[in-house]
């Protein structure tokens, strides 16, 4: 080897080395971070209370029923991560709430494995496996170390299973070309996706369509067990709820447009603009071996290029994702509209890295510049925030001024509106009203705000438990101005709790 490749292999092995501390760095973080939410008795998130609700509903028998004034609630997301994490909960003892903040973990884990496994196989055999396997290894820790993924690895909510499924339908339909059974099982998980998040989409989208150009019968057959699955599901969910179920999750899924949900975005594109970056390399990567030899040759270049039709699935399905962010304006959304987003660039991520791998172990490879500055030097810029520990002493503070609270609410001869909802339920209280799809409902004429506020102003309920006070973005979201006009009128006294306001009735 040349003194120039022996420069090239230790400033490839020098970056590689850095990243690989900030993983090691990442996955410390995650586990802490996990470590003191899976404990935490509280909600770390608005909707994991809403989920447990409808988890307890759903497995009881009376989910998806049709919206009465009392109890307002609705049931958003379609029933899978419901009935795994009550699986769960109900094989290992476990609390319902700890029980699905570990399914979320432990599918965060199961993404990054099979993110790792899509990206070896996008690259192909044209490459040894040791460059395939480090270069997956990337692409799943960086996925794994995420701040958004750090946001919501550890929630009682669907994002995490619904992203898991997807990348294991996106293999699987990656690897079905010659394998028939290989594409019922992958639309059978596109199936189990939809059931678990509905906007799980583009991923089943991008895959028959690549799949038609290459292998029609591997497509069809993907498509009929996708459609034969989803409508027996559909039929079984809709004959237990008397038809409300496609009534629950697309009529009443609807939410205002929230501008200020824009300078979320950008916050979150802002603290993950190195992974963009990175992503950008592998998408061009990606579409230059796509490109050679013009469109027309595409067909017969995918049938016989193994790898080609994962990269070409990967990049149709982050483009039909990216059409789809505009959803995150949306009320109610979050940067979990992110993560399957994430889990695609760090695909591509992976494709990017390949030269800097090559390089390191010594294989001819002539790594770009702004890859290994990027690697080398920006990965752990962005690796800074969030911190590596948990503001723990905050969550004692609250654990300490909520627990009274549960006996509050527990005291409560009436019915007590929270928007911390896990404290209803270990006070042993249901879920009587929902404040931000029922604001959602009332703005759109479905739900009668003017008999909810006759409600309010009668004293129907206990007291109230917000997070925030009138003018505020959460509660101005959560509770429109006939409401908000109720509870200032028969519930005019507050207290503190922790992070919560108490709007209480006159002494």
């Amino acid at each position: 080897m040349t003194d120039r490749g022996r420069h090239r292999a230790l400033v490839a092995r020098a970056a590689l080395a850095v990243a690989g501390l900030v993983f090691v760095y990442g996955l410390v973080r995650l586990g802490l971070h996990a470590t003191v939410a899976v404990g935490y008795p509280y909600d770390l998130d608005y909707g994991e209370g809403v989920v447990w609700e409808q988890m307890r509903l759903i497995m009881s028998g009376a989910g998806y029923q049709a919206l009465r004034p009392m109890p307002a609630f609705v049931f958003e997301y379609p029933p899978f991560y419901h009935v795994v994490t009550a699986a769960t909960a109900g094989a290992f003892g476990l609390d319902p709430l700890f029980a699905g903040r570990l399914v979320s973990l432990v599918m965060t884990l199961a993404s990054a494995v099979l993110i790792g496994m899509l990206t070896s196989a996008a690259i192909g055999p044209a490459q040894d496996r040791a460059v395939r396997g480090f270069a997956g290894l990337f692409a799943g820790l960086s996925f794994a170390t995420l701040p958004v993924v750090l946001s919501w690895s550890t929630l009682m909510r669907v994002d995490m299973l619904a992203c898991a499924l997807t990348m294991a339908g996106l293999l699987a339909a990656a690897r079905s070309a010659d394998r028939p059974a290989l594409a019922i099982l992958a639309g059978l998980l596109f199936t189990l996706a939809l059931y678990t998040r509905q906007t799980c989409l583009p991923a089943p989208a991008a895959s028959f369509i690549i799949l038609l150009i290459v292998r029609p019968r591997a497509a069809l057959l993907m498509l009929a067990a996708s459609l034969l699955g989803g409508l027996a599901a559909l039929a079984a969910l809709s004959i237990a709820s008397d038809g409300q179920f496609l009534v629950h999750i697309l009529a009443y899924n609807i939410n205002r447009v929230i501008w200020d949900h824009a300078r979320m975005l950008v916050l979150v594109l802002s603290a993950s603009v190195v992974t963009l970056a990175l992503g950008a390399i592998g998408a061009a990567t990606a579409w230059h071996r796509l490109a050679p030899g013009g469109w027309r040759g595409l067909r017969e270049r995918l049938e016989h290029e193994e790898g080609l039709t994962v990269a070409a699935i990967v990049l149709l399905a982050l483009a039909l994702k990216t059409l789809m962010l505009p959803a995150i304006l949306k009320s109610g959304a979050s940067d979990n509209y992110l993560i399957d987003w994430f889990a695609l660039i760090s695909v591509l991520i992976g494709m990017a890295c390949v030269p800097l791998v090559r390089g390191a172990l010594r294989r001819p490879a002539r790594p770009g510049l702004a890859l290994v500055l990027l690697i080398g030097i920006g990965l752990p810029v962005q690796m800074i925030d969030p911190p590596l520990r948990p503001a723990a002493d905050k969550l004692a503070q609250n654990r300490v001024a909520l627990a009274p609270l549960v006996e509050r609410i527990r005291a409560s001869a009436k019915p007590v509106v929270s928007d911390e909802m896990v404290l209803l339920l270990r006070s042993g209280q249901r879920v009587a009203w929902e404040p931000a799809i029922i604001a959602e409902l009332g703005s759109a004429g479905i739900y009668d705000e003017r008999a909810l506020a006759d409600r309010v102003r009668r004293g129907t309920f206990g007291f109230f438990i917000t997070r925030g006070e009138r003018g505020s973005l959460l509660f101005d979201q959560r509770f429109n101005p006939i409401v908000a006009d109720a509870m200032d009128a028969a519930y005019p006294r507050r207290e503190r709790a922790g992070d919560l306001t108490l709007h209480l009735p006159p002494r």
